[in-house]
């Protein structure tokens, strides 16, 4: 009858450098979490700062974001103006009219008359007496020429240029073109933003670091001269690097969502007052993700130079 095998305790199954490395690895842990926990409104406002930092890229970035959506849905309203001869009748209007409907590209052709466009004109200018005090209506017959999704309101609108009876063809929302070229151009200047920014972190985490190597450099120098290793000494100040890098980031985050939750009535009554159903979306789980965890390794960073600067002071070569 064969022995029970006996048990190996748990520490045995842990190979000793695993061990070992993960009790170094948890004394920093806990020594730099102290170290922040010790000044608590020191590291609160060194925090404050980065999340302000932080969160004016982040911001810049949603709002592009939403002006982008925005922008994508104003595309499918895109539509043709085509104004028509001043001699051309209703009769030659609407024929008109149920020729364009028969292309392809287009989707819906409405025909404005002189006087409906004399109406419109005068409500918007709050004229109402404007039709009486004209000796005659200066209008043509216009077309409103509605696209097909996807096409090309350039094309379409060369095309209409060449119908009979038509004098003039302007597309409606030629200004989106230009609005999309300032959201590009804002695009690259909140890439710039946000490198300067990242920059700014670094260097706010690591004067904060090199402050409290400052404080600490008597305890530095008794553990570089009882055999310390520089790994042993540098780790406590990378994860006080990352711990507040993390902070700044997560903090970043709640301002960026405060800041959309105080503008999402706002932004609701406009878009209701266009009859929209247009709603700001927050920052997606990846830009998050990137926004904490880019500035936790930019904290490492700082942290390390400061670091090797100050150990390579101790032991110069």
């Amino acid at each position: 009858m064969s022995r029970p095998r006996k048990r190996l305790p748990a520490a045995l199954l842990v190979p000793a450098w695993l061990r070992s490395w993960a009790r170094r690895h948890a004394y920093s842990f806990l020594s730099s979490l102290g170290s922040i926990a010790r000044q608590p409104l020191a590291s609160f406002m060194t925090i404050a700062m980065l999340a302000i930092t932080l969160s004016l890229p982040a911001g810049l970035y949603v709002a592009l974001d939403n002006i982008g959506r925005a922008a994508h849905g104003w595309e499918r309203l895109d539509t043709v103006s085509v104004f028509l001869d001043r001699g051309l009748g209703r009769g030659e209007a609407v024929q008109l009219a149920s020729l364009v409907s028969t292309w392809p590209a287009v989707s819906a052709v409405d025909p404005v008359s002189p006087d409906e466009g004399m109406a419109e004109l005068a409500g918007r200018l709050q004229l109402d007496d404007l039709a009486r005090e004209l000796n005659s209506n200066p209008l043509p017959w216009v077309l409103e020429v509605a696209l097909a999704t996807g096409e090309n309101a350039q094309l379409v609108a060369a095309r209409l240029e060449d119908a009979e009876g038509v004098d003039q063809v302007i597309v409606d929302l030629q200004w989106l073109d230009r609005l999309q070229a300032i959201v590009d151009l804002l695009r690259k200047m909140a890439a710039l933003l946000a490198a300067l920014f990242a920059l700014a972190v670094m260097f706010v985490i690591g004067n904060t670091v090199r402050m409290e190597i400052n404080s600490r450099h008597q305890e530095i120098r008794v553990l570089a001269l009882i055999g310390a290793t520089d790994g042993f000494v540098r780790r406590p100040f990378l994860y006080t690097g990352l711990w507040y890098g993390l902070a700044g980031g997560a903090l970043a985050w709640l301002l960026t969502e405060l800041g959309l939750l105080l503008l999402a009535g706002p932004v609701e009554r406009l878009s209701a007052s266009y009859a929209g159903a247009f709603a700001l979306s927050s920052l997606p789980a990846g830009v998050v993700a990137l926004l904490a965890g880019g500035s936790g390794l930019l904290g490492i960073i700082g942290a390390w130079l400061v670091v090797e600067r100050h150990l390579k002071s101790i032991h110069p070569e």
